[in-house]
């Protein structure tokens, strides 16, 4: 049995459609953070989880071929959520950080950092819904929690950092895709992971109608969301340009 792992946000819905029922799948649902240990441990084969795992020393397998997760400007769930009174991102001083997806995270610092200039403190948050009222001056947000905030929290100023990473480097950004554990390479599961996309590609409608009832956005929104921002298909060379820039501005360590 393949032992897939997968985030529990709609932006994961159409790659993950029916694995639930499959008699050949062991489903796990869980935050980034959680599923990259699931890989490290071994627990996990192969899981749609956050890019940068694929991008560190030592680093898991990513299947470039495959479905990803990534946008070309806006992805409306990935953001900063700068306080009332913060009119720029350079006048961000104290920054909450979502604790639970490392590539959302090394994204807002890398575009503070290289796009505004700016380098702040920095503290993870531990539960979005109160962070607003800790006298933080943005907070970093991903996924459906990200979606509810900018739904309840409308004075608040929307940085995308889908947006802004397009402006920076005029490449898309690859937040997730699927990634094998060490010595498991994801595209040995192409024939139960390629058919998964097709089928929830094909179900989006439904998907917003679900979303819309849960998530606080009218329709319009949410399937501008699914269908227009979103891009779950991207030329291989496409994916590797795109994480080689990310890497790049990463700055990390060198093995």
């Amino acid at each position: 049995m393949l032992r897939i792992g997968t985030v529990p946000y709609l932006v994961a819905r159409p790659l993950t459609w029916g694995l639930e029922r499959d008699p050949q799948v062991s489903l796990s649902v869980a935050t980034p953070e959680v599923l990259a240990a699931g890989l490290n441990s071994g627990e996990i084969d192969v899981a749609l989880a956050s890019s940068i795992l694929a991008l560190e020393p030592d680093a898991f397998p990513f299947w470039h071929q495959g479905p990803v997760i990534a946008a070309r400007g806006p992805i409306r769930s990935v953001l900063l959520l700068l306080r009332p009174g913060v009119e720029s991102p350079r006048e961000i001083k104290r920054l909450g950080l979502d604790p639970h997806s490392r590539t959302g995270r090394a994204l807002a610092e890398i575009v503070l950092r290289d796009h505004y200039g700016v380098e702040c403190v920095s503290e993870e948050i531990s539960d979005w819904s109160q962070a607003f009222d800790q006298g933080l001056d943005a907070v970093q947000l991903i996924g459906d929690p990200a979606l509810r905030a900018r739904a309840v929290r409308p004075d608040w100023k929307i940085l995308d950092l889908g947006e802004t990473w397009a402006e920076l480097t005029r490449l898309p950004f690859v937040f997730a895709g699927w990634i094998g554990r060490r010595g498991f390479d994801p595209m040995e599961a192409a024939h139960i992971l390629d058919p998964a996309a097709v089928q929830g590609l094909s179900q989006r409608d439904a998907l917003v109608a679900e979303g819309s009832a849960q998530l606080g956005h009218n329709s319009a929104f949410l399937q501008r969301y699914l269908f227009q921002d979103l891009s779950y298909r991207l030329p291989a060379a496409t994916v590797h340009a795109a994480l080689a820039e990310f890497q790049a501005r990463l700055r990390l360590p060198v093995s």
